[in-house]
């Protein structure tokens, strides 16, 4: 009697295991074994973190690979993965028989207490290549007094609401008042930010002219823009021509300069 019941299943088992093999016969055959879809062109598009061959050495990626043997996205992970300079990447296949990949550079807004280490935009630390650092050199610095911030490479530093009190969170908020000020209608360019003052983030222009604002007053862009639009016009005044330190106190509303 169990013998009656079961055979049933065991028919519909097999003939499940059979269409399966026969499936990944069928699938192994008409795709990743068909030469039709072995890579032919490969088209590479670098930017500047890697060289094209470094690109082809990461991805594994060379004529006569089959198309169908990797996924567009795990070649996308590995290479965002090993590479931090690399802010994005795009992997397309192409029918029969060829790959496109375009690489997005990550773009250094600031460095960080050396020529070599970097923050982009959304504070993500990486490291310029030597190849680099001459082309980047005019980048703001952001400092932390006698005691360099170096956090390791690879990672987003945090931000904090309100008043910074953490220097992770000050050089956030330095990157922020940097990526606002870069206008070219400024009437000065930022040379460093010093953020090792628990009152005062410390901006020194590009010709050595001392900016303060301080930390509690500028919790979001609007006030970081205010105080920046005060420092701009207390210093295009012929009158602040022979000062060099400018206060900005925004609960005055005006800047204290001497």
């Amino acid at each position: 009697m169990r013998l009656r019941e079961t055979a049933p299943w065991l028919a519909v088992l097999a003939i499940g295991l059979a269409c399966f093999f026969a499936w990944r016969w069928l699938s192994a055959t008409m795709f990743s074994r068909n030469p039709q879809y072995e890579l032919r062109r490969v088209s590479i598009e670098p930017g500047y973190a890697k060289s094209e061959q470094e690109i082809r050495d990461i991805t594994g990626l060379r004529e006569g690979v089959n198309l169908f043997s990797f996924r567009a996205s795990e070649v996308r992970e590995r290479l965002l993965r090993t590479t931090p300079n690399i802010a994005d990447a795009e992997v397309t296949k192409i029918l029969p028989d060829a790959v496109e990949v375009v690489v997005h550079d990550r773009i250094p807004v600031a460095s960080l207490c050396s020529p070599v280490l970097a923050l982009d935009a959304n504070g993500f630390v990486f490291t310029i290549l030597p190849r680099d650092v001459e082309r980047y050199r005019s980048l703001p610095r952001i400092e932390n007094g006698a005691e360099p911030y170096r956090p390791p490479a690879g990672r987003t530093l945090a931000d904090a609401p309100g008043t910074p009190t953490g220097v992770e969170a000050r050089v956030m908020r330095a990157l922020r008042v940097a990526l606002l000020c870069d206008r070219p209608d400024r009437a000065f360019r930022l040379s460093n930010l010093d953020v090792s003052n628990p009152v005062y983030l410390e901006l020194l222009t590009a010709d050595n002219r001392l900016v303060r604002l301080v930390w509690e007053e500028i919790s979001g862009d609007t006030e970081i823009l205010r105080g920046l639009s005060m420092a701009d016009d207390t210093l295009r005044d012929p009158a602040s021509r022979d000062k060099t330190r400018f206060d900005v106190i925004l609960s005055a509303g005006k800047v204290f300069a001497s």
